[in-house]
């Protein structure tokens, strides 16, 4: 585990370094109880029935989605590089809780389209990567009802805390992580739904210009002088790494 000062991180430098690590699981560890699977389901409006046009609630969701702009502020931040392609893209997740920003890194391993004449959606997943304080993958879809016109956030996960976090990160998850899940996926709706209804056009540049920072609006640069900043906070083994 390493610390520093949260306004001295690097933040293009620890975005680009994400490309040699791996995926910090395998498919056929996941079992036993402790490990978490949750679905929520957000509703974000309602639009005609039909597939879905430009300018709509799924529409501005979609979008929304694609840049991982309906993110809470206080509760989490991301960077990525501006002209990575979504499937394989690196995500520099900046959790935040009191001073403390817990710095991790995940790919988006999966994305595309779904019709089946009764539904339409769009989405992508990523999967946590070594050093990260859990292990494990989050959906995210954006659906249509072709009936009804219900436009609906679909996520679905399963996660544990790391066990090769530090034992002061794995004390603090035992307390405070699942609340911290579930407060952020609350919000992660409340502001799709927002940003679905009124579509902000907001520009997302940090300090460099190949850097995206979301959500928006937030600027870069400007951490309380006493907030730290907690990386690789799991030592996970050597694993052969493998291009997305």
């Amino acid at each position: 585990m390493r610390i520093m000062r949260a306004n001295k991180l690097p933040v293009h430098e620890a975005v680009t370094q994400l490309h040699d690590r791996a995926v910090n699981y395998d498919v056929d560890e996941i079992r036993g109880s402790e490990w978490h699977f949750d679905h929520h389901r957000f509703v974000l409006g309602t639009d005609p029935p039909g597939r879905p046009q430009e300018g709509s609630v799924w529409w501005h969701a979609y979008k929304e989605v694609a840049a991982y702009a309906f993110t809470p502020a206080d509760l989490l931040r991301a960077h990525y590089l501006r002209e990575a392609p979504l499937l394989g893209k690196d995500l520099l997740l900046v959790g935040r809780f009191a001073l403390a920003r817990f710095v991790m890194g995940v790919r988006i391993t999966e994305t595309g389209f779904d019709e089946d004449g009764v539904r339409y959606s769009w989405g992508w997943s990523y999967e946590t990567l070594q050093g990260h304080i859990e292990r494990g993958r989050v959906d995210y879809r954006v659906v249509k009802d072709l009936e009804s016109g219900l436009v609906t956030l679909e996520v679905n996960s399963y996660n544990q805390v790391n066990p090769r976090a530090h034992p002061l990160i794995r004390l603090g998850w035992s307390i405070f992580g699942r609340r911290a899940q579930h407060r952020f996926y609350r919000s992660v709706g409340e502001n799709l739904r927002r940003l679905a209804q009124q579509p902000e056009v907001t520009d997302t540049r940090t300090g460099t210009e190949d850097v995206v920072e979301v959500p928006r609006g937030i600027g870069s640069g400007k951490e309380p002088f006493w907030a730290i900043a907690v990386l690789d906070g799991a030592r996970d083994p050597d694993r052969t790494h493998t291009a997305p």
